[in-house]
């Protein structure tokens, strides 16, 4: 006769050995880790070594790039020069680099950074301006700048990697970190002082900047999408310029404007209008 056999001997006969795999394994994964852990403790001294000693280290870990900028920041005394380009700054970069900017300031700390023009048209860049301002940062834009760069007490610089833009170069060199920081202060010198929204609009040296800029590179770009991009713009708000200036001058479209700033006088450029808009707009 056959009879129902309990769930209880159905899960002693198949659960039970899955559960001492599960468990083995777990054994085997706790001991490759008790292995693996002397080995990161002497990576994580050497990366420390070389990030301390070296003239240049390539960064190409993320985290080893934060982790090099939060050290830097924490051993920051006296000062510090960054230019970020690429326009407006995202409201989670900007949440990021806003206790750490505000705690060097909080030591006394000397800040000076540059961000392009348009940089002045995003909300969350102008929040975080007025914090750290506040709070003794000095803030400029330009038109036109080269590319990140970050400075601390002169002794150590940051600039991206060219060959990966995900990357960064560390530099102890005394010598290039002179050179970068010197081309950073005559940037600086030429550089207007961060304003509002509405103070930016209202600005005809920014109207101005922006113009003569956008008229120098159609000299040299085909395409307005390369123009926007160098500015920090966008290409909607390139092709008003574009426009307005097509207006001015009379050209009949953008080919006689690239003749006419081609061939014209250098106060041509002085001639443009000074009013014409230069918000965000985006596309």
């Amino acid at each position: 006769m056959l009879t129902a056999a309990s769930p209880l001997l159905a899960e002693s006969q198949v659960i039970a050995p899955l559960q001492d795999q599960a468990a083995a394994l777990g054994r085997a994964l706790q001991e490759l880790r008790s292995r693996l852990d002397p080995l990161q403790r002497i990576h994580e001294s050497v990366a420390g070594s070389r990030l301390g000693t070296q003239a240049l280290v390539l960064l190409t870990d993320p985290r080893e790039i934060t982790s090099a900028l939060e050290v830097a920041a924490r051993s920051c005394e006296r000062e510090v020069l960054t230019a970020q380009p690429g326009g407006p700054r995202t409201p989670e970069v900007l949440e990021q680099a806003l206790p750490r900017d505000t705690a060097m300031l909080a030591r006394g700390v000397r800040m000076q950074t540059i961000y392009q023009h348009s940089a002045r048209f995003s909300g969350p860049t102008q929040a975080y301006v007025e914090r750290v301002t506040a709070l003794g940062s000095e803030v400029r834009t330009l038109d036109e700048f080269f590319r990140r760069l970050l400075i601390v007490d002169r002794r150590t610089a940051f600039i991206p990697d060219v060959e990966n833009d995900a990357g960064a170069v560390l530099i102890r060199h005394p010598a290039v970190v002179a050179f970068l920081a010197d081309s950073f202060e005559r940037v600086w010198a030429s550089a207007l002082p961060f304003t509002s929204a509405h103070e930016s609009r209202t600005d005809k040296s920014i109207s101005s900047a922006m113009q003569r800029s956008i008229a120098r590179l159609m000299l040299t770009e085909d395409k307005d999408s390369a123009i926007a991009r160098r500015l920090g713009i966008g290409e909607r708000t390139c092709r008003t310029h574009i426009a307005k200036m097509m207006q001015q001058l009379g050209a009949r479209n953008r080919t006689h404007l690239g003749y006419l700033l081609a061939a014209a006088e250098p106060q041509l450029l002085e001639a443009l209008s000074e009013d014409a808009p230069t918000g965000p707009a985006r596309s």
